[in-house]
């Protein structure tokens, strides 16, 4: 159904109020328009499936470009890709090929508003490769540069001409910048007391500096440090974003928006507070800061909003509450133990919207698992179990935490087996960091191996949309501040064939595209009476 069947309805609901009058009419015709409404709420417009082998899991990347369209990266063997272009409607742009050094690995990507930067590596190398696409016509250019080995990389940008890697080597943090034409890596900004990770790079292009924001942990203090570094890299500024005593700051991430304002946003705990030495987080923070200090920090416990708890059951929410009321009344804190991981700031009129999701990580102990919704897992570390020679929460640096780590991994039998992730929780914010409305939506039976953002949102005047995708399923809710719009709702993604039976799907995702579509991507065994089985990566253009 489309917006001219749903025009033509409408019109014809019209015609008939001749032969009826008053509100009841009205209530018809609006109830017709809702209805059609309705069914478009979330319509498969197009799908196209790649045919790939069973063991094919995790080859591809889908990377979108908005309204040009979207790229297909597929290693097609240990030493050479595929980069295939398709336009919004799914049409085939066009393809290239490449070479690899032998077994190097798609570490993450880049696009500048033109071009897309592909990092690929090898472990335990330190040759390093980036490849620049053209996307509109379809042109590669490649950059080869030595770098330090066992460099895991958390942060990939590109900026005038110059590279940017950040992560960690040895457990310390490094930043190195790589200028494009002389292919000249360098090492920049260190210096720092303590432990310390990288947790965001930005960049100042009035001044023209590089702006990157660290999580650093003195003795029982963690805090966030911002560094201002120009290209040859010298620090020009330096600013420590520090809570009150009581507090530290977990993670955080510094945002320039369009109108100047630069805002540090991210979880933050009780100075000390551990689950067997892993900090944990009580709420999200939220920081105005220039060039010299701190205009403001708000921290926001998650006992102060209205809708966090409810992804436990009411019995559960009930006997929560009353234990904030009881810690409240004696004017204390209820401390809580979560693992959030935090989207990137949304700037929407005269607000500030945040998202973020609960997780905690799941250990296999002999057909036994570990790991708890409310109370976290008591054997959590986030460099966990190598995957690929990379740390099992991806390149996510707001997972980039060394000191984190309490040096104990659980017993030798242990074997992580992802996370689960419980519940997101979508707030807004007003200008000076105060908190106006939130709102949360369930997870049912999410696991990934991946650390890494599920739910996506649109925003559509004051409604949100919240979606993600599981095992070949939609899942959306729509909220307006506090309230909800329409509550939970499931919905199949379509196949391409009549009779079509999907048996299993793996590593699915969504993301909102553009104009009014999300594209939703993944792995499929489907079986077909008629045309027998078939595996599939496929992709989904659908309506919303």
């Amino acid at each position: 159904m489309n917006h001219k069947i749903i025009a033509s309805q409408f019109f014809k609901a019209q015609s008939r109020l001749k032969f009826m009058t008053g509100l009841k009419a009205i209530m018809l015709v609006l109830a017709t328009f809702l209805l059609a409404t309705e069914a478009i709420q979330a319509q498969s417009v197009k799908r196209i499936e790649i045919p790939v082998g069973g063991g094919d899991d995790n080859k591809l990347q889908v990377i979108s470009l908005g309204d040009e369209g979207l790229v297909v990266l597929s290693k097609t063997s240990k030493k050479t890709f595929s980069i295939t272009k398709f336009d919004t409607d799914l049409q085939l742009g066009w393809s290239l090929n490449g070479d690899l050094e032998e077994n190097q690995n798609f570490v993450d990507y880049y696009r500048d508003g033109r071009d897309v930067y592909l990092l690929f590596s090898k472990y335990n190398s330190d040759l390093y490769q980036i490849i620049k696409v053209s996307t509109g016509i379809g042109i590669m250019q490649k950059f080869f540069f030595e770098n330090i080995t066992r460099f895991e990389v958390s942060e990939f940008k590109v900026h005038n001409d110059f590279a940017y890697l950040a992560g960690m080597v040895k457990d310390e943090p490094v930043l190195m910048s790589v200028n494009l034409h002389k292919l000249q890596p360098r090492i920049l900004a260190g210096g720092l007391k303590g432990t310390a990770s990288i947790s965001s790079l930005d960049f100042d292009d009035e001044n023209n500096l590089l702006v990157v924001s660290y999580s650093v942990k003195k003795g029982r203090s963690s805090y966030m440090v911002v560094k201002r570094i120009n290209q040859n890299g010298k620090i020009v500024e330096h600013l420590s974003v520090e809570p009150e005593e009581d507090y530290g700051l977990l993670t955080g991430k510094l945002f320039s928006l369009n109108d100047g304002t630069q805002l540090m946003i991210g979880n933050y705990g009780f100075r000390g507070y551990q689950s067997n030495g892993v900090p944990m987080s009580q709420g999200l923070y939220i920081s105005k800061v220039d060039e010299d200090n701190t205009e403001y920090l708000k921290l926001h416990s998650f006992t102060e909003f209205r809708n966090f708890f409810k992804f436990m059951s009411q019995k559960q929410q009930d006997r929560i509450e009353r234990q904030i009321n009881k810690k409240r009344d004696k004017g204390s804190d209820l401390r809580l133990n979560y693992r959030v991981l935090v989207h990137d700031i949304i700037q929407k009129d005269d607000q500030y919207i945040l998202v973020a999701e609960v997780f905690y990580p799941e250990f296999r102990n002999n057909n036994t698992f570990y790991g708890s919704p409310m109370y976290g897992n008591p054997f959590w570390s986030p460099y966990g179990y190598g995957m690929g020679g990379y740390r099992y929460f991806g390149m996510n640096s707001w997972a980039w935490n060394p000191w984190l780590w309490s040096g104990n991994r659980g017993f030798n039998n242990q074997q992580f087996d992802g996370f689960k992730y419980t519940h997101a929780v979508v707030a807004g914010f007003d200008k000076k960091g105060n908190l106006i409305w939130d709102n949360s939506f369930s997870f049912d039976n999410l696991k990934t191996y991946e650390l890494k953002e599920k739910v996506k949102i649109k925003t559509d005047n004051n409604e949100i949309t919240l979606v993600y995708s599981n095992k070949g399923k939609l899942s959306t809710k729509i909220v307006r501040g506090n309230d909800v719009v329409e509550g939970n709702k499931i919905i199949e993604i379509e196949t391409a064939r009549e009779g079509d039976k999907v048996r299993d799907t793996s590593t699915d995702d969504i993301e909102y595209w553009h104009q009014n579509y999300y594209l939703a991507w993944g792995y499929q065994k489907i079986s077909n009476k008629n045309d027998g089985s078939r595996r599939v990566f496929y992709l989904n253009k659908i309506a919303f």
